[in-house]
């Protein structure tokens, strides 16, 4: 593949080997994850930047003494990076890795977009694709293929507020462009949200970036609810309690049923077949208590338990209600007890697994939010909802029954249906069993990956899975619909827009005083802490080169005059830039909102790694 020389970043040096390599950076426009390209015997081959360091000739003595005199010398640096290879495809189209190293001094270039999507195996295109969004620092459009997707399971994790439910919709909204049948078990009634276009103005800019449009799908959404509400726009979720077998009830009970118990239930069942075809759970509860074993007050209790319920019914909705070629149904389980929402769930799951082995309906995705409730991991709860769904996890795919699983707490659901999932999308995770649980759960994950999502930006996710040879980092595109899983607004009245930061504005550059390095005597006599933290702030940003507070606040005090800024706002502002983050030592630069232009920056702080856990000023 040919490179163009306005591609070029560097040379590999030093030790060289076959899968990793070190190489210098010409210009400062690289950036870690980036994908680059280097020539081997082979061809070019694909290699992504894990990591990038700086060097500088500044020695310890040397920043000592610039610290006590504030006179800064020339520094001398230079940025080396580090790569891991992905491979090269071969004649036949395989992934290959290089088996030889690659030569010292050769050119490292950007890869180009065609040789990221060969490599990448990001084959998949409009007509056969998902769009979920683009490939985290290119303008490269990310399609998984459908096949994979509905054929093979699908799990979205994420913490409280990462993203996930609104990633589902995004991959609801492309399943839905193509026709694919749905059943979304919607615990918080967040997707019938669906049926409305995104009017959000802050979304719509945003859209113009991943080239979609706002859009609804209400044709195409039947809504559902276990509770007869008597909305026009929500029919009554039921359930066939016909006929049920002994095996089906104990299933379906909270409290199990001792061997003796069991044994009341089997036989009163075989007796009521004998005089009736059909029969419901209400004659089922009287055939028991019609028995004279001791064991029928249990049973009874808890058939009683399982009929109260009210989702049962002579003719319940059927499977092909529910299954329909274009047709997404939302099972809406808003305002309905968790135990309520665990049979149904593990009755309509048998339900539609049954139907769908005999073909009576077409292949399918059922969508499962808060899977962690439904089929929660051994030991730490139970669910009668639990068996049938790790059933559907192990047979699904054989018969054309997809199941996608989304929590917010992957180390509560149950490993075995999460290492089912061929495609994972990963969003930001940070707590440390949801870490370990995703690793070792899914394919394909090191340990740096992980250490990676706990700092993966709301709205980005990491992706494996779906004919992609490499878990890839992907910028989620802008839902069409309206999300229905939004934040509730404590406050109504109060513009969450007060409480961001405000950037005070950049002066114009003013004409530098030349001061020595050396402070003046008794220059901080008659100032503040404040004074002094607003000389420090705008020294190190370029604006004044004297260390005298006092002088430092009446040149600001003009600037902003001359801009029309309120006076006293536009020092508060850089005082609480040095009270939070500018500070003395060890300044958190990687968190300021005004690094980009800040010479303290650019000379001292560009190579170091920014600081966990400081919290931005104004906040």
């Amino acid at each position: 593949m040919p490179e163009e020389k306005n591609d070029f970043v560097g040379l590999i040096y030093g030790d060289v080997g076959s899968t990793k390599f070190n190489f210098t950076v010409d210009g400062h426009s690289l950036r870690k994850f980036d994908f680059v390209a280097a020539p081997h015997k082979e061809g070019y081959v694909l290699a992504q930047v894990m990591d990038i360091k700086g060097y500088s000739d500044l020695k310890f003595e040397d920043a000592i003494t610039i610290k006590s005199n504030g006179s800064v010398p020339q520094i001398k640096s230079d940025v080396s990076a580090y790569a891991e290879v992905i491979g090269y495809r071969d004649a036949e189209g395989r992934l290959q890795a290089p088996r030889s190293p690659f030569e010292a001094g050769s050119q490292i270039t950007f890869a180009h977009e065609d040789l990221i999507r060969h490599v990448l195996g990001l084959h998949a295109e409009k007509e056969n694709g998902a769009y979920l969004g683009l490939l985290k620092g290119h303008d490269l459009p990310v399609y998984l293929n459908i096949d994979s997707l509905v054929q093979k399971h699908i799990c979205i994790l994420a913490k409280t507020g990462g993203g996930k439910s609104y990633a589902c919709g995004v991959l609801i909204e492309e399943l839905l462009k193509k026709k694919i049948p749905l059943v979304i078990i919607d615990t918080h009634g967040e997707y019938v949200s669906l049926g409305k276009p995104n009017k959000d103005k802050k979304d719509q800019k945003n859209m113009e970036k991943f080239k979609v449009k706002p859009s609804e799908y209400n044709s195409q959404i039947i809504a559902y609810s276990p509770l007869a509400t008597g909305e026009a726009s929500m029919q009554h979720l039921t359930l066939d309690g016909m006929n049920m077998e002994g095996r089906e009830i104990l299933e379906l009970l909270q409290a199990k049923l001792s061997g003796p118990q069991i044994a009341v239930l089997y036989q009163c069942i075989k007796e009521l077949k004998e005089f009736k075809q059909v029969y419901s759970i209400r004659d089922i509860i009287e055939t028991v208590e019609r028995s004279k074993s001791n064991a029928r007050w249990n049973v009874i209790a808890s058939l009683e338990s399982l009929d109260s319920i009210g989702v049962f019914a002579e003719k319940g909705t059927t499977a092909q209600d529910l299954v329909q070629k274009g047709k997404c149904s939302i099972i809406n389980m808003r305002g309905v007890p968790p135990d309520i929402q665990d049979v149904v769930v593990a009755r309509l799951t048998e339900q539609l697994f049954k139907n769908r082995k005999v073909g009576k309906i077409p292949p399918f995705l059922l969508v499962v939010e808060e899977a962690h409730n439904y089929c929660p991991e051994h030991g730490i709860g139970n669910a009668v909802s639990s068996k049938m769904l790790r059933t559907v996890a192990s047979e699904g795919r054989k018969f054309g029954m997809g199941l996608c699983v989304v929590s917010q707490r992957p180390a509560k659901i149950d490993k075995n249906i999460i290492s089912q999932c061929n495609t994972n999308i990963i969003l930001k995770v940070t707590n440390p069993n949801d870490l370990k649980a995703i690793v070792q759960s899914v394919e394909g994950l090191t340990s740096q990956t992980a250490d990676e999502i706990q700092r993966l930006p709301i709205g980005v996710a990491l992706i494996s899975g779906a004919s992609i040879q490499m878990p890839i980092l992907v910028e989620i595109r802008t839902r069409e619909t309206d999300h229905g899983g939004k934040s509730v607004t404590v406050f109504k009245d109060i513009d969450p827009s007060d409480y961001a930061p405000k950037m005070p504005k950049m002066p114009p550059p003013p004409s530098r005083q030349t001061q020595g390095g050396q402070k003046p005597k008794g220059v901080q006599s008659n100032v503040t802490e404040k004074a002094i933290m607003v000389n420090r702030v705008a020294k190190r940003l370029g604006w004044v080169t004297t260390d005298d507070p006092d002088k430092t606040i009446k040149f600001l005090s003009q600037q902003a005059e001359d801009m029309k800024e309120n006076v006293y706002k536009y020092l508060e502002s850089l005082a609480q830039l040095g009270a939070n983050i500018c500070h003395t030592e060890n300044p958190s630069c990687f968190q300021c909102p005004m690094s980009s232009g800040c010479r303290y920056y650019l000379t001292h702080q560009k190579k170091q790694k920014p600081k966990r856990g400081v919290k931005l000023f104004g906040r």
